[in-house]
């Protein structure tokens, strides 16, 4: 019999498999495909082409299996002074993995390294149930519950007041 010691995995080792990566204009077409994949009833607007312009408006960061294949990522963009994060596309096996959190939580402390002070998000009409993870996450709706649609914006205040302030205002 095996003593306890012997069975005990390393600290990690369930998230061993999985790395987070920096996404490059040159993954513009595997980036298509997963959120294709994530989203097969949007597939029409994740074209490589599209995804190659959102890059060059913002970034995105994945997380990938040891083979380089992508499991998840998170796209955002440049808006008013302000990022909007697009929705986490995640494959439908390696959902419930904690790869969404993990790359917000990742953007979220690259945002404050970049002086961005808040973060907006939109939950789409059909998708209302994930504006409770999102809340869990800091996240608040930024004016009333909805707008016309049915969609949420969801905002979250970054950092401290030191990055709110402009040249000569002060500490």
């Amino acid at each position: 019999m095996p003593s306890a010691a012997a069975t005990l995995q390393p600290i990690g080792k369930a998230y061993e498999a999985a790395q987070m990566r920096w996404v490059a204009l040159n993954d513009a077409p595997r980036l298509a495909a997963l959120w294709r994949a994530a989203y097969p009833e949007e597939a029409e607007l994740h074209t490589s082409d599209a995804l190659a312009r959102a890059l060059g408006q913002g970034g995105a960061l994945a997380m990938q299996d040891p083979h380089g294949g992508l499991l998840a990522a998170l796209r955002w963009r440049r808006e008013r002074g302000a990022w909007r994060i697009e929705r986490v596309a995640t494959l439908p096996e390696a959902r419930g993995q904690g790869y969404g959190r993990w790359l917000i939580t990742k953007v979220e402390a690259f945002a404050i390294r970049q002086n961005v002070a808040v973060l907006l998000l939109t939950i789409p009409s059909d998708e209302r149930d994930q504006v409770d993870y999102y809340r869990r996450m800091g996240y608040h709706p930024e004016a009333g519950e909805a707008d016309a649609t049915g969609e949420i914006t969801l905002r979250k205040e970054l950092g401290g007041v030191w990055q709110r302030k402009g040249p000569g205002e002060g500490a």
